[in-house]
């Protein structure tokens, strides 16, 4: 509005200057021309008074027309944020209408042959993308179970064509592999320590329990493990399990047997000397105890008045494996007796 009237203002002070400058009688039209383009200036300056009288109102209602367009704005910002998204997420889902699909197993050979034609009968040559080898090739191993998106791409060197191959691998379970496991030997008072080598084809977790005295996977033998045990193994994933038994060896090693309660001795003669002996066989062995002489097997020796002296008397006790020896000396004080009158008789020639 400003500006319009800054125009006619000069577009008036033109004329003024043409004026004075030159003597014309203007017609009539061009004077009332004039006439009404000074009305129209003096419209527009009432007009633009009234405007500044209702500065106020104008800058209220402008206030509320720029909030209502901010708000129009951010509701079409978050719509068309919202559509960005969609369109994502559609380029990011693989149409997979057109693919051709193939099942096959874990551990199954995929070798995959394309039939490729071309009209003008020009050389093609084809691949296969990963994890297909470029001949269409893989060797499918247990735990390679999902589906694999696969590009075959055939060109005849002016142009490209793709198919999309959907190469499905159904998990197929398999029990767990337990190594093979050997007879083991050992001596009684080893330790045993026992881990099986077990693994899953799968990838699954195992829970492997091991049969008696091997149960904890140690061992610690002592003299009264001697013997033989089957062994069993056994791994389970929760659907499958594999068991395999071994024997286990453990050698006899004899304990000696124990004699105690012995002890050297001093009597005197006519007395009894009796031997508290005290024999211990850990094995569990039956023993055989044998005692030298004077004293004899049974332990027991009466002393007479005429056996003073000092004996070595050893004790000696069989397990029937081995022999223990141990000896104690009994020393015999003599005692002087009074003599004795039996008889008396009358001599005869």
């Amino acid at each position: 509005m400003k500006i319009k009237v800054m125009l006619l203002g000069a577009l008036i002070i033109m004329s003024l200057l043409l004026a004075s400058c030159v003597t014309y009688d203007a017609p009539a039209e061009e004077v009332e021309l004039v006439d009404d383009e000074l009305a129209d200036v003096d419209a527009d300056v009432g007009e633009e008074e009234t405007v500044e009288g209702t500065a106020e109102e104008v800058e209220d209602t402008e206030e509320a027309e720029d909030l209502e367009e901010t708000v129009e704005a951010e509701e079409v910002v978050e719509e068309a944020a919202e559509e960005v998204v969609e369109e994502v997420v559609e380029e990011t889902t693989t149409d997979l209408s057109d693919a051709i699909t193939i099942e096959v197993d874990e551990s199954e050979l995929v070798d995959l042959t394309a039939i490729i034609t071309d009209p003008d009968e020009d050389e093609v040559t084809y691949y296969f993308s990963e994890p297909l080898s470029d001949e269409g090739v893989w060797q499918t191993n247990y735990g390679d179970a999902g589906e694999y998106e696969v590009t075959l791409t055939a060109t005849d060197s002016v142009f490209t064509v793709e198919q999309l191959v959907l190469l499905v691998v159904n998990r197929v379970n398999v029990a767990p592999v337990i190594d093979t496991l050997t007879s083991l030997s050992y001596a009684e008072g080893d330790e045993i320590v026992f881990e099986p080598s077990v693994d899953d084809p799968n990838g699954d977790s195992m829970v492997i329990t091991i049969s008696a005295p091997l149960e904890d996977g140690v061992f610690e033998t002592d003299h009264t493990s001697a013997g033989e045990y089957e062994i069993t193994v056994t791994a389970s994933d929760g659907e499958l399990e594999t068991s395999q038994t071994f024997t286990l060896s453990i050698e006899d090693v004899n304990v000696l047997p124990i004699i105690s309660g012995l002890e050297d001795l001093e009597v005197s003669e006519g007395e009894t000397v009796t031997l508290d002996l005290n024999i211990e066989d850990l094995d569990g062995d039956e023993v055989v105890v044998t005692i030298s002489d004077p004293v004899g097997d049974d332990g027991v020796w009466e002393i007479g008045f005429t056996e003073n002296g000092e004996y070595t008397v050893t004790v000696t006790v069989d397990d029937g494996k081995d022999l223990v020896e141990e000896s104690v000396t009994i020393t015999v004080v003599d005692v002087n007796m009074p003599p004795e009158i039996v008889d008396v008789s009358l001599e005869t020639e």
